[in-house]
């Protein structure tokens, strides 16, 4: 800028400052912001005021250091300078004395002030050659203070070097005293807008922040499902605040520990199952003190706990957010910076608010998960429980046939189980439940399912598994559950157990539970405390079975001149009633209908048949007063006829009495020709006895 054509007359033009401060609301008004605003003040005074160099300083936000804002002049390495050297306040304090004021402004003459080596720091002086003593020198400046409304040091004019090298006179002063006036007012009404534009955008940038967090929170909150919900934090997180590592660790209560569940980076693995005291570490403090931390040097913070396994010494950079729900620590999320990454402190706190809100969607996905697992699960073992079952065994089914797979049900029974709560008590009982329990787990394989079917009865299903590897399986569950201590040195604790397969024993769901329960009373039958199969020859599991009851029935169908069908059906019909089996309509599928049980021989059937019919119609009446049907006398199935002949001197006590009940109810109840041949094969065998004696 040509400075030197200037012309200046001794005394101040005043049309010069109504020029400036005309070109100085122009300025102002084609401009808001603060730095185009103390540029136009600087270009200004130059213009109207006549100096070669100008510097405007604004005090910083701290209020204790003013910042060169703007600089005119001849030397820009020099500017450049200037604007690396904020001023102290203190300087401003050394230099505004009174023996120095002209007006209201400072003038500092090098004939009167001797410059210290740091003022000269943020002061240096140009170079102006040889003037004369009247004229302006190197140690000469001129400072003007701008004042805010309330008389508040806010900035300063510094003015070097008029372009007429004269010394300023009051008159001149006093015209720059009224720019710096006007030029404050410009530089805080800039100052006000640059706040009012700050608190919009900050006011804004909260809204936008809170309307992402109630989007994602929408998202976040619409899954139960635990191992999504981690993976949608992270995904989340990331979108707000950028990092390279996170991982969501849980306050174990019990031994006081954080575990670390979830981990996204390239030591998840080392990550994720790791425990450290809640009384250690930065995440320790964390949960302690519930308020989140900003590391940005977490290798040098004292607090620092190391993770085995990764990396000692690396840069990295945490935030450490509590997971807080209605008060509580419930664990802490950490994501990281690394490869000297650093987090602002800006970044906080949007990832406290979705902290929070992450903390919420965990919680309930935990409980939810909890909730599910406890409807699944049998309160007393931990294994599963009937329903969760009945559900698995479809899937499984539907699974096997898609695939043309098989598998195994294991169908179990604790033997007189009545008699081990009678005699060591039922909280010793349900001792033997769980330990039931453990021994199927400690029996299974990782794809193996065990459930509790109710009461003490149990199952179990083997995916792609025949029935000789099942087998023996069974007897490895039986074998460890007879081991089993009751805690009474008389009772003994043994297991029966029914196998059957898919598809080999039945080809739906229904029919391989019947197999496998129909194998199971079986077992029962048979002397107990022993694993029978499915698809076993029906006629001569019936001639194994043992018990009075039983051979009474044999001895009787014998009598009776039954076929050995019928006579197989009988003894069926009567071990199922003594094992106790349910007696009513679902008799049928207990033991299976044949259309879902494949077996070979016709024979086999036939037997089920009559044994169902027997069990189905032996509470019929011969009168016709009974049910299910309300049959009449020679209506009612033979074997049926027969099979409440004998149960009703079982219930009777199969003794003389029992025989005077049995003709009592002849007729009325029983089919009377049955009792009388019942009763004569009893007397028969009791003359028999007599001879033989």
């Amino acid at each position: 800028m040509a400075f030197g054509s200037k012309k200046r007359t001794p005394e101040f033009d005043k049309t010069e400052l109504l020029r400036g401060l005309v070109d100085l609301a122009g300025e102002v008004q084609s401009s808001s912001e603060l730095d185009g605003i103390v540029r136009a003040i600087a270009t200004t005074v130059t213009d109207t005021f006549g100096y070669r160099e100008a510097t405007v300083y604004v005090v910083d936000e701290d209020g204790e250091t003013f910042r060169a804002q703007a600089t005119v002049g001849e030397h820009p390495d020099y500017d450049a300078e200037i604007f690396c050297r904020p001023v102290p306040s203190r300087i401003w304090d050394e230099l505004f004395l009174e023996r120095y004021q002209m007006g209201s402004s400072f003038f500092i003459d090098h004939r009167s002030h001797r410059w210290t080596d740091d003022q000269l720091h943020y002061f240096p002086p140009l170079p102006l050659g040889r003037r004369a003593d009247d004229e302006w020198q190197e140690g000469d400046d001129l400072f003007v203070p701008l004042y805010d409304k309330r008389r508040r040091l806010m900035g300063v004019l510094d003015l070097y070097d008029p372009v007429d090298r004269s010394l300023p006179t009051l008159e001149q002063v006093k015209a720059l005293e009224v720019f710096a006036a006007h030029a404050a007012v410009a530089v805080e009404n800039a100052r006000q807008y640059e706040e009012l534009e700050s608190t919009s955008a900050e006011l804004e940038r909260q809204l936008q922040l809170r309307h992402e967090l109630l989007s994602l929170s929408a998202a976040l909150l619409s899954t139960l499902e635990q191992s999504d919900v981690f993976a949608m934090v992270a995904s989340m997180l990331k979108q707000m605040v950028d990092y390279d590592a996170m991982d969501i660790r849980l306050v174990d209560e019990v031994s006081g520990e954080l575990v670390a569940i979830y981990a996204r980076d390239e030591n998840a693995d080392e990550m994720t199952g790791f425990r450290s005291s809640v009384d250690e570490g930065v995440s320790g403090w964390v949960v302690r003190q519930n308020e989140a931390q900003l590391v940005n040097d977490m290798e040098s913070d004292p607090r620092a706990v190391h993770v085995p396994g990764t990396q000692e010494d690396e840069p990295q950079a945490s935030i450490v957010l509590p997971l807080n729900v209605r008060g509580k620590v419930t664990g802490v999320l950490t994501i990281d910076r690394l490869h000297g990454r650093t987090f602002d402190d800006g970044e906080l706190e949007p990832a406290k608010l979705f902290a929070n809100m992450a903390a919420i969607a965990i919680q309930n996905a935990r409980s939810y998960e909890d909730m599910e697992r406890q409807a699944i699960s049998d309160g007393l073992t931990g294994i599963h429980n009937y329903r969760h079952f009945r559900d698995t065994l479809k899937s499984t089914v539907s699974r096997a046939e898609r695939y043309g797979e098989t598998f195994c049900l294991l169908m179990m029974d604790l033997d007189h189980f009545k008699a081990v709560n009678d005699s060591v008590g039922h909280q010793a009982g349900d001792e033997v439940l769980r330990a039931v329990a453990d021994v199927l787990r400690s029996c299974s394989r990782e794809s193996d399912y065990q459930a509790r079917y109710g009461g003490e009865e149990f199952v179990m299903l083997l995916p792609q598994t025949g029935l000789s590897e099942a087998s023996t399986l069974a007897e490895r569950v039986r074998t460890q559950v007879a081991e089993i201590d009751a805690g009474h040195s008389d009772v003994r604790v043994t297991m029966s157990i029914g196998v059957a397969s898919f598809p080999e024993s039945a080809r739906d769901s229904d029919g391989v539970l019947a197999a496998a329960d129909a194998a199971l009373l079986r077992a029962k039958a048979r002397g107990r405390d022993r694993v029978c199969l499915a698809g076993e020859d029906i006629t001569r599991v019936a001639g194994e079975m043992e018990g009075d009851l039983i051979d009474l029935g044999r001895r009787f169908a014998r009598e009776l001149g039954m076929s050995e069908v019928e006579a197989a059906g009988l003894v069926t019909a009567l071990a199922v009633y003594e094992v106790d089996a349910a007696l009513s309509d679902e008799v049928q599928t207990i033991l299976g209908d044949g259309d879902g049980v494949h077996d070979a021989a016709s024979a086999v059937h036939d037997v089920r048949r009559q044994a169902v019919e027997a069990l189905l119609y032996g509470s019929e009446r011969w009168d016709g007063t009974g049910y299910p049907e309300g049959r009449r006398g020679s209506a009612i199935p033979r074997v049926a006829r027969a099979f409440a002949v004998c149960r009703e001197y079982r219930e009777a006590g199969l003794d003389e009495r029992s025989l005077e009940q049995l003709r009592s109810v002849a007729a009325r109840e029983l089919d009377p020709r049955m009792v009388q041949r019942f009763v004569g094969m009893l007397r028969e065998g009791e003359a028999g006895e007599s001879s033989a004696a």
